[in-house]
């Protein structure tokens, strides 16, 4: 069971905590995330939560946290250790990751470990456990924090580094010049984005010359053309303004409203 925690906060414990240091914690029981949350302020973390495997991920996007809370079995049916899946495929380095979950047997145990959670703990647990778990991970991982160059939008995310786009999980068959293209017209999360500022930031060998209707027309097309053929992928729209991204639903609510 959960017990109480009675003492003042150590001075030098606190110390080992950078003020901007974050937690986030990925539970979608309220009570137990309250738990969390007050343990991990008595360490002086920030703290960010998540109730889901999506919500975690945007929210480490944002801001990559220094530790992570992380139960296994969440409240939309995901696999929390999907989420450390998805942080392995991603370029930099990452953040110290305890799992708390009833999933307690050693199969379970190993399997999280092997995934890449840097310590496991059951449910229920003692709060001076928990403390204790956090500093020791957060010792582990203090030279380990980088953020992740991942932008997302909608079901759409892209990985920077390593020249990646995937639609839910899926990689999108890009050449580079495609790639440059969707990244330029993603990281403006949904507003337009002109020709002109296209043609420089994606064809910047010739940005000295006027913007070429018929390149950009072509680009914009095989792009098209690769983000139809997949499923629950946005959508690439363009008015005089030039062109933005548009998710699956919010197109599908334009059209309920014509």
């Amino acid at each position: 069971m959960f017990s109480g925690y009675s003492g003042q906060d150590d001075i030098g414990k606190r110390k080992e905590m950078s003020e901007t240091s974050n937690v986030l914690i990925v539970e979608d029981d309220p009570v137990i995330a309250s738990l969390m949350a007050d343990v991990a302020g008595e360490l002086g973390y920030g703290i960010s939560q998540a109730e889901t495997l999506d919500q975690a991920k945007r929210q480490s996007v944002t801001q990559l946290p220094d530790l992570v809370i992380l139960d296994r079995m969440l409240g939309d049916g995901s696999e929390g250790l999907d989420y450390i899946e998805w942080l392995n495929a991603l370029e930099g380095k990452r953040p110290g990751i305890l799992i708390a979950s009833r999933l307690s047997s050693v199969s379970d145990h190993v399997l999280g470990l092997e995934t890449g959670a840097d310590d496991y703990i059951n449910k229920p647990f003692e709060r001076e456990e928990l403390r204790a778990r956090l500093r020791a991970v957060a010792r582990r991982a203090a030279s380990n924090r980088a953020p992740a160059s991942v932008l997302i939008f909608d079901t759409l995310e892209i990985r920077k580094s390593s020249a990646q786009a995937l639609v839910n999980n899926t990689p999108l068959p890009l050449r580079p010049q495609s790639f440059a293209l969707l990244k330029a017209i993603a990281e403006r999360q949904g507003e337009w984005v002109s020709r002109k500022a296209l043609w420089h930031e994606v064809w910047t060998d010739y940005k000295n010359l006027s913007p070429q209707d018929t390149v950009i027309n072509t680009a914009i097309s095989r792009l098209r053309g690769v983000l139809s053929a997949v499923e629950g992928a946005p959508e690439i729209v363009s008015e005089n303004l030039g062109y933005r991204l548009v998710s699956q639903n919010d197109r599908l609510l334009d059209s309920e409203t014509v």
